[in-house]
């Protein structure tokens, strides 16, 4: 079989801390080599090549994962043979520069403990933007000793530790270099920089942050590690997972998840860790209605102005309906009923509610201050269409149960970022630099993305194929304005074509494709093809070099959930873009409302 699968270990029985390498058939044109540390999705990269065998040079699902990269299919991973590197076994007292404390003696090159100084080889075929893998062994103290740099030192810098070195990176010059980074004397030997093929995306987060897992729980991934976030739709967790890219937020509210931190207001109490929360474990709290007639509430203030959203996950217990609203901008307020899953018909904040299984329900509200304070209250309402502040009396013991709060700039909530003591930013996230200018093709190709947004018209959204810039590419896009998608060719730095949809993808898994060939460019999205222009005749003049969940590698990083996003090198006919892009209904990732396609 063309696209027969060959497995190292326990295919359909995924684990997330990883099992080991998965690959195809290598006689055959399609190879998955993950060399995942991760690896969740069973079925989404086969789903996506059995449906469109031998075509694609470079495919990406929410499928294997590596900390630092989200790996692909086409080509897989090689170090290609040629050694770039002149006397890398330093048997001779030659080619090296060598700063102070640097010299070549018996075969190895040495350090000595005094100062700090370059040891560095120039003029060495490396491609700027190209990847390249460095071998070395290094002989001296444990811990970091010595820099590694793809580049001069003034480049990223790679650490060095006592034993083999394998690093891989992005040249940045065509010069490498070796600096001490402590004064302890060391040696290195058999140096080697070899060009590296490989299709994978390089991820780059520099924090944690938190993703939905396959069990439907909220669990933190460590820096650099891609979320592979899993829809819930009616609180039931979806087998296929989205890449969930997103800007950097951070949470204002310092103490999260621990309630008894906040201010009551003015008759409610706390009683902490009352039952298991949505990431599994005992730590969610009840908020209790006290036994006098006043605001059953607790708030907290915190300095912030211009659009704000405030989070909260609740459930149910005695009552069925929270409200959100500001104790200072006295005109703001939202009900949700966490018996039904809806919001109240009377509000002055845009909500939205989302069912996150076993009776959780993530409560989100957005609005605008015009003061450089406000007060996040969380309220017992008696019921959905209670005005903000009405007054009752409880027993004393019921109440409904509230978890990981969350304030933050912006117009809309974004994944849940845990604090415990002080504020805590999530980093941005970015996928970039998939393939070698091998992959792609200048004059035909197919450019395929499912993806959903965030929200609509915040910032400008970008997936392209590019040569390394943003003068040239081959765009898809989200509209900053109106969210919209629009799509194009960029040449020189001007663009023509440009499709702009009406469609409008907010948390809608949207399905688009754009050809490009000489008289010959389309968009084609959910099986329609929307747009086509027959007198293109101009194409990107540089080398098609990267695959980016952003423009160029440079500016607009695609913040939202991508299924998939896939490149074809040669153009596809008309009906090959409508079975590509068609399904028979598609859902409202955040509602899980059916849409039927006609």
């Amino acid at each position: 079989m063309a696209n027969e699968i060959y497995h190292k270990s326990n295919w359909g029985k995924p684990e997330k801390d990883g099992w080991g390498d998965v690959y195809f058939n290598p006689s055959a044109t399609n190879q998955l080599y993950t060399r995942s540390d991760n690896y969740e999705n069973e079925e989404g990269t086969d789903k996506a090549l059995a449906s469109k065998p031998d075509t694609q040079s470079v495919l990406m699902t929410p499928t294997a994962y590596n900390v630092g990269s989200m790996n692909s299919v086409l080509p897989p991973y090689e170090v290609l043979p040629t050694e770039l590197v002149t006397n890398g076994d330093f048997a001779t007292d030659s080619d090296w520069v060598k700063g102070s404390n640097w010299s070549i003696n018996n075969g190895v090159g040495v350090y000595t403990s005094s100062g700090f100084s370059n040891l560095s080889q120039a003029n060495i075929d490396l491609e700027v933007g190209k990847k390249y893998e460095l071998t070395v062994n290094l002989i001296g103290p444990f811990g970091n000793v010595c820099r590694f740099y793809f580049g001069p030192s003034s480049s990223t810098a790679y650490n060095l530790v006592n034993g083999l070195n394998v690093i891989t990176g992005v040249a940045v010059s065509n010069k490498i270099t070796f600096r001490n980074l402590t004064q302890s004397s060391f040696t290195i030997d058999n140096v080697s920089v070899k060009e590296v093929r490989n299709a994978d995306f390089t991820f780059d987060r520099n924090s944690t942050a938190t993703r939905v897992n396959k069990e439907g729980l909220i669990e933190t991934v460590a820096i650099d590690t891609p979320r592979l976030d899993y829809p819930l739709i009616d609180g039931v967790v979806q087998s296929e997972p989205a890449l969930i890219l997103e800007p950097s937020k951070t949470n204002l509210i310092t103490y999260s998840e621990e309630f008894t931190q906040w201010t009551s207001d003015t008759n409610s109490s706390i009683t902490s860790n009352s039952i298991i929360s949505p990431d599994g474990t005992q730590n969610a709290d009840k908020l209790i209605a006290g036994s006098s007639v006043a605001r059953q509430a607790i708030k907290l203030n915190l300095t912030v102005n211009g659009s704000v959203s405030m989070s909260v996950f609740a459930k149910k217990g005695e009552y069925d309906v929270i409200q959100f609203s500001d104790a200072i901008n006295g005109s703001y307020f939202v009900n949700f009923n966490l018996k039904t899953g809806t919001i109240g018909s009377f509000n002055t904040m845009q909500g939205k509610i989302e069912n996150m299984g076993n009776g959780w329900y993530r409560c989100s509200a957005s609005y605008s201050s015009s003061n450089s304070i406000i007060s996040f209250r969380l309220s017992i309402a008696e019921n959905s269409t209670s005005a903000r502040l009405v007054n009752f009396a409880g027993n004393g013991t019921s109440g409904l149960y509230i978890y990981g709060a969350q304030l933050e700039q912006g117009s809309y909530a974004t994944s849940y970022i845990p604090t415990s003591g002080s504020s805590v930013t999530r980093a941005a996230e970015t996928a970039t630099r998939a393939g070698t200018s091998d992959d792609f093709n200048d004059s035909e190709g197919v450019l395929y993305a499912e993806i959903s947004s965030l929200a609509a018209g915040d910032i400008y959204r970008i997936i392209t194929i590019n040569d390394g810039s943003s003068r040239n590419s081959v765009l898809i896009g989200l509209r900053g304005d109106t969210g919209n998608i629009f799509c194009s060719l960029y040449v020189n730095g001007s663009e023509s074509p440009l499709f702009v949809s009406t469609i409008l993808p907010l948390n809608i898994s949207t399905k688009i494709a754009l050809k490009y060939k000489v008289n010959d460019f389309s968009v084609t999205i959910n099986g329609f093809k929307l747009y086509e222009d027959t007198t293109v005749s101009t194409f990107p003049s540089g080398t098609l070099s990267n695959l980016d969940l952003m423009r160029g590698n440079v500016t607009l990083p695609f913040y939202g959930k991508t299924k998939e996003v896939s490149v074809f090198k040669t153009a596809l006919t008309d009906s090959e873009l409508e079975a590509l892009t068609s399904w028979d209904s598609f859902s409202d990732m955040a509602t899980g409302q059916e849409y039927s396609i006609r």
